[in-house]
């Protein structure tokens, strides 16, 4: 009796025993995958914030547009007249430091986050450490306390069936093996909490790092601004040249801006004339149609190529690539941005551009956004060069170059050089005037370029 007193509780104990281990195989799971997943979706659906890696790109990206405006901006100072181009360049170092800022903010508020994570990790992992130590103690003990190999024979011969036996005899395996696994649990337990913690001293190094990088960057932000402030009191004394050179570009740009309109609307023309003809040459009755068509599209005064099929593929692709198209020079930044807007140092006076200009280092080459087909090269009265390209519907124009380095007529790749940028020798300014037209409508180009330049 006393024997069939101890069997029914060994099984007992062992059902029960069974049905722990599951469910602590299941919070194992959830422990080591969960926290994973979590961390990875963790920034995007609950905080809007970037990723670390999105963050380190943006960061190399911003460190290495700083570097290239320093050394612009060194490369202008050795020109000891003070020109509006440094208070542009001073400008777009200081737009860069704050997104710089802004960047180093990010990541300083992903590590806050990574450590209060760590830190609920580790009162967990703390918790769930002393249930197996006392489970596992709980369990030695009753073991100890039931030790006589007796028992356990007696509880194996004392089933009614060969089967029952070997039943009993699984049970009590499976017994010893729950404990070894609740030892290797407390092991690998001990193991991931000392991962915790030392990730959580990684974390703590790495946000006092990035303090430290935010505190450099003000301090520099600072400085720059104080620089630009300084140098637009400077330049305010010379108020009357710089008017007379904003009225200079004023009216060299209108010039530019009436022979760029002759240039497309004789382009448009010419090929609703193509378009014509060869619709005249055509037999078919759908041919005719589009013959008596097309006389009328040219009246109405529309802007519009009449597009070939193949015209209109590639005006499709330009169209799909907005906000994806290189830039037009390897290197550079707006400092002239497209429409109204205010001038950089004289904030009474509004300029407009029908483009923007992008500063660049000197001997920069010009580089087609996208393929197309040269519609002509022509120079104005200051021998500077102008190129047009034409993309289907779309126009792309580069302006203030030294020399062409294609013809009219010939077919170019995105990324072929169209031409080299000139440079002020007295200035020292270095800049591509960049446009963008839909027949004889100007666009934005920057919200065509794309934004990882």
């Amino acid at each position: 009796m006393k024997c069939r007193g101890f069997a029914w509780h060994l099984v007992k104990f062992a059902r029960v025993k069974q049905l722990i281990h599951k469910l602590l195989r299941c919070i194992w799971m959830l422990l080591v995958f969960l926290p994973g997943w979590h961390q990875v979706t963790y920034a995007q659906k609950n905080t809007g914030l970037p990723t670390r890696a999105e963050l380190e790109k943006e960061k190399a990206q911003l460190q290495r547009q700083l570097e290239e405006a320093n050394a612009q901006l060194e490369e202008i100072r050795k020109n000891k007249n003070l020109t509006v181009r440094q208070v542009q360049l001073l400008q777009n170092k200081i737009s860069l430091r704050d997104r710089l800022i802004e960047n180093l903010n990010d990541e300083i508020s992903l590590i806050d986050r990574d450590i209060r994570r760590a830190y609920a990790d580790i009162q967990g992992l703390e918790q769930d450490l002393d249930t197996l130590k006392a489970e596992y103690a709980r369990q030695v003990v009753y073991t100890y306390k039931n030790r006589s190999m007796y028992d356990y024979i007696n509880f194996i011969l004392s089933a009614n069936s060969f089967n029952e036996a070997l039943h009993r005899y699984a049970y009590l395996k499976r017994l010893r093996d729950y404990r070894r696994h609740q030892a290797q649990s407390i092991l690998q337990t001990q193991a991931l909490l000392k991962e915790k913690i030392s990730l959580l001293s990684a974390s703590k190094q790495d946000r006092t790092q990035a303090l430290s990088a935010q505190q450099k960057q003000m301090q520099q932000l600072e400085q720059e601004r104080k620089e630009k402030n300084q140098l637009l009191l400077t330049l305010k004394g010379k108020e009357k040249q710089i008017l007379a050179d904003i009225e200079a570009k004023r009216k060299a740009q209108q010039k530019l801006d009436a022979t760029l309109a002759v240039l497309i609307r004789r382009e448009i023309e010419e090929a609703r004339r193509k378009a014509a003809e060869e619709a005249a040459r055509s037999k078919s009755a759908t041919a005719s149609a589009s013959a008596k068509s097309a006389p009328a599209a040219a009246s109405s005064g529309s802007a519009i190529l009449s597009e070939t099929p193949e015209e209109k593929l590639i005006s499709s692709n330009f169209e799909g690539n907005m906000g994806r198209l290189p830039w037009p020079v390897e290197k550079g930044y707006i400092s002239d941005p497209y429409g109204r807007h205010q001038h950089p140092v004289l904030s009474y006076v509004e300029v407009e551009n029908n483009g923007v200009n992008i500063d660049t280092e000197k001997g920069a080459v010009a580089r087609a956004v996208f393929e197309g087909d040269v519609v002509t090269a022509t120079f104005d009265q200051y021998n500077r060069w102008t190129v047009i390209l034409r993309h289907g519907q779309y126009f792309t124009v580069y302006s203030n170059l030294l020399k062409p380095l294609v013809k009219a007529g010939e077919h170019v790749q995105t990324k072929q050089p169209v031409g080299i940028v000139y440079t002020n020798d007295e200035s020292g300014e270095t800049y591509l005037h960049f446009l963008i037209y839909k027949g004889t409508e100007s666009m934005n180009p920057a919200l065509w370029l794309s934004s990882s330049h």
